[in-house]
């Protein structure tokens, strides 16, 4: 044997030794990485936006699922593109939120339009409509540009523990398309199932109070936003009373339109409840209006409501002023345009004095909502050095408003006649806010008040807290009508004049959710998903351009790879 051939038998058996070494140690990789990826668990989201990372709160919640967990989605069968859109959606945050629950949750799509015939299909949209599942007529195209109409029900239902928690998948801002539409659902789908499975795990009971006593709103008048806020908290109503403590154990109280002052004491107990941690709604309105005075004559005074809590907001550093906001965006009223002894003839009057105040974009309270209907809403600032308080305008007027001051008076005939270009002068007069940080109490450096009972020492500083402070007190008031002999409830926000409902009821209960959220979990809806659309005329216009250039390019692709490969292949031969 040669040296040379000996000399290539070694090298050989060293690659071949070197190749045994290989894929030894890619077997051993392979098997340490299938043992970690049991025990590790890590998810890459490689969304500039962070599409499908599930926020630290929401895998609290699901980890803390002891029960199989069933979704039923209403948006089975064929829809148009947005609606497929928002249903994926929906699909691929449930197999996140599965990947953190151990694959508790399951999910199942109903169509509650396939049934057997036409009363069928009608008897199912009403079995939902009981159930709270409203459904919606959306317009469909076809590729023919006909037109038709379809009824959707963008709803889920979430179950477990033998209870059901709706989910409304699709709420629409106004002056959104359905692309935008379908897109600000998707910003808030995390935030509505987390907040449904809390719901569904939630061993303690919430308290909230209705504060009394000062002529607050009835229950009646707050019946509608007293029964969303029962799906979250126990809601009770009472008068303070002597004990500075009878506030502890709520989560929250809420102060809706007093008329009457409160008492040094009364104020004492909200004070000190305040300073140790709790949340407050304050819904006040600045002024006082006759309407008995305004239905009769037209004309009624305007004066400022003293309510002995100017100097304690006054220290929390709001101020609400004695101030009337008229805007030109607002609601209707009925007014009577016949002359005096005809038939009486209501036509729909632009009610300057029932702004429809813009909600912020920017707050998880107020962000995608619809616009929030007032009356007589006065407008809120802040006063003096508050450097620890955080403060946030949620609610303000149009690009098109009057401050108007108190006192003063309210002309029917002198508003119909006003110029609006000349009137409404002023723009986004804030009219609600949300304060957050530590608070300075209204009685520092001052003595409890006489008679009350004092169990603990008095706080002249607050823990972390938050309040809301809303210029206007009819925000939360439903209006009640007659109704077969009785009283009917009409839902909060709805302008019977219109039939539109307007933000009221979401505003106040995401206000609430907000001053209680200790997890973080209402700053889900704060989450945003960029919307990335096709320009609609350039897809119009060259859309047969694309249908040839996408049949034609893969073709042309495979052959030029495979003239390639052939004159590739016979030069080789050649060479040889």
């Amino acid at each position: 044997m040669s040296v040379r051939g000996c000399s290539s038998d070694i090298d050989t058996m060293k690659k071949s030794r070197l190749i045994v070494l290989v894929c030894v140690l890619a077997v051993a990789a392979l098997s340490v990485w299938l043992i970690m990826s049991r025990s590790v668990f890590f998810r890459i989201d490689m969304t500039e936006e962070g599409r499908f990372t599930i926020a630290g709160c929401t895998r609290e919640i699901v980890a803390a699922i002891d029960e199989p967990v069933h979704v039923d989605i209403y948006l089975g069968g064929d829809m148009d593109a947005d609606m497929v859109r928002l249903r994926h959606s929906v699909r691929d945050l449930i197999d996140e939120l599965n990947a953190y629950a151990g694959e508790k949750i399951t999910l199942s799509y109903i169509d509650p339009n396939e049934a057997a015939d036409d009363e069928s299909r009608y008897a199912g949209y009403e079995r939902l409509e009981r159930r709270g599942l409203r459904g919606m007529s959306v317009a469909v195209r076809d590729g023919h540009g006909g037109v038709s109409q379809q009824v959707l029900f963008p709803w889920a239902e979430v179950s477990a523990h033998g209870d059901t928690v709706p989910v409304c998948l699709l709420q629409p801002g106004d002056g959104l398309s359905g692309e935008e539409a379908v897109n600000a659902a998707m910003e808030d789908h995390e935030y509505l199932f987390a907040d449904a499975l809390r719901i569904l795990q939630q061993s303690e009971v919430r308290k909230v109070a209705f504060i009394e006593g000062h002529g607050e709103l009835s229950e009646a008048e707050t019946y509608d936003i007293s029964a969303a806020l029962s799906r979250y908290f126990q809601v009770d109503r009472g008068v303070l009373g002597a004990y500075d403590d009878m506030l502890d154990g709520y989560d929250a109280v809420i102060i809706a339109a007093p008329q009457e002052k409160f008492s040094e004491t009364d104020k004492y107990i909200i004070d000190q409840y305040l300073m140790r941690g709790g949340r407050v709604l304050w819904c006040i309105d600045g002024v006082q209006v006759s309407h008995d005075d305004m239905a009769k004559s037209g004309v009624s005074p305007l004066m400022p409501l003293d309510l002995n809590l100017q100097d304690m907001l006054f220290r929390y550093g709001v101020r609400i002023t004695p101030t009337v906001v008229e805007d030109l965006q607002c609601a209707y009223m009925p007014v009577n345009i016949a002359r005096p002894g005809e038939t009486p003839k209501f036509e729909p009057m632009p009610w300057f004095y029932a702004p429809l105040l813009q909600t912020s974009p920017y707050h998880p309270i107020t962000k995608n909502r619809s616009a929030v209907k007032g009356e007589f809403a006065s407008l809120i600032d802040f006063p003096g050095d508050t450097a620890g308080v955080k403060k946030s305008v949620l609610l303000v007027s149009g690009n098109a408003s009057h401050i108007t001051a108190a006192p003063n008076d309210i002309d029917l005939n002198r508003i119909i006649s006003v110029d609006p270009k000349e009137y409404f002068t002023t723009g986004y007069a804030p009219v609600a806010a949300v304060m957050e940080g530590r608070f300075v109490s209204a009685f520092r450096n001052r003595m409890p008040p006489k008679g009350l009972n004092v169990s603990r020492a008095k706080l002249d500083s607050s823990a972390l807290t938050r309040m809301v402070v809303v210029g206007d007190g009819d925000v939360l008031r439903n209006d009640l009508e007659n109704a077969d002999g009785g009283v009917a409830i009409v839902p909060l926000g709805y302008d019977r004049m219109t039939r539109m409902t307007y933000g009221n009821k979401d505003f106040i209960l995401n206000s609430m959710l907000y001053l209680t959220d200790d997890m973080g979990l209402m700053e889900l809806r704060n989450r945003t998903v960029r919307l990335r659309l096709l320009n609609k005329a350039a897809v119009l216009t060259g859309a047969a351009h694309m249908k040839w250039l996408n049949v034609l390019l893969p073709l042309a692709i495979v052959a030029v790879g495979g003239a390639a490969y052939l004159y590739l292949h016979r030069r080789r031969w050649v060479r040889q």
